[in-house]
């Protein structure tokens, strides 16, 4: 769990309210800005890594984010989808700042991701969670030919996803350079996204454990 998440709950609302305080205070006055000069307005693609790091708490706390693992977020998860996301920048500081850049970070980082779809199919056969559920995600996880064998599909992104990722660059280019250990542009462009349903999740069970334990050994020998 990431450290943050460890300490009593009212230290965690305080700095939370905190970050959520720091994080608007430049989105005013961006949009402030922009009624006078419009081109402020793109300081916005900027002005995003800022607010997705300085949000992720507050989103917690309230429950727009589930975690799932340290590194797997449900965003908005309800009975009827589970929309699945890598760990915010905030994660990364908090949990993936200890780990090497490259192959090392890479495979912790799959790990986590894998744990996340353990726990969602123990919460699915404890029926915490109807075995109905769609569950959607990034093909960033893995690439497609793993998702296929663990049961997922894959999508062609809507509009609005594609439009989403663009607008996340920032925060994908440093993200995805640090598990390739070297500057690498994202293509983004070749996105797609994963589907599974809660009973085919649990009906690769096997599959996805195979893999995690598989995973869980080469990072254990990589240490």
């Amino acid at each position: 769990m990431n450290d943050f998440y460890l300490q009593p709950k009212i230290l965690q609302w305080t700095q939370a309210l905190i970050l959520l305080l720091v994080g608007f205070l430049p989105a005013l006055f961006i949009i402030e800005s922009g009624y006078s000069l419009p081109v402020f307005y793109l300081l916005l693609l900027v002005y995003v890594p800022v607010g997705q790091f300085a949000f992720t708490p507050f989103f917690k706390l309230i429950g727009v984010y589930t975690y799932y693992s340290p590194m797997l977020i449900g965003y908005m998860a309800n009975d009827h989808q589970i929309d699945l996301h890598s760990g915010s920048s905030f994660d990364y500081l908090f949990v993936m700042r200890k780990y090497k850049s490259g192959v090392e970070l890479r495979n912790r980082l799959l790990t986590y991701h894998l744990e996340g779809l353990i726990k969602l199919i123990q919460l699915i056969e404890n029926k915490s969670i109807p075995k109905t559920v769609n569950i959607v995600g990034t093909s960033y996880f893995f690439n497609n030919r793993t998702l296929q064998k663990m049961g997922f599909g894959i999508l062609n992104p809507s509009l609005f996803y594609r439009l989403n990722l663009f607008v996340n660059f920032i925060d994908l280019i440093w993200m995805y350079s640090l598990s390739q250990g070297k500057l690498t542009i994202p293509k983004i462009w070749n996105a797609k996204r994963a589907c599974i349903t809660g009973i085919t999740l649990v009906e690769n069970k096997d599959r996805i454990q195979e893999l995690y334990d598989k995973l869980k050994i080469k990072t254990t020998h990589n240490q």
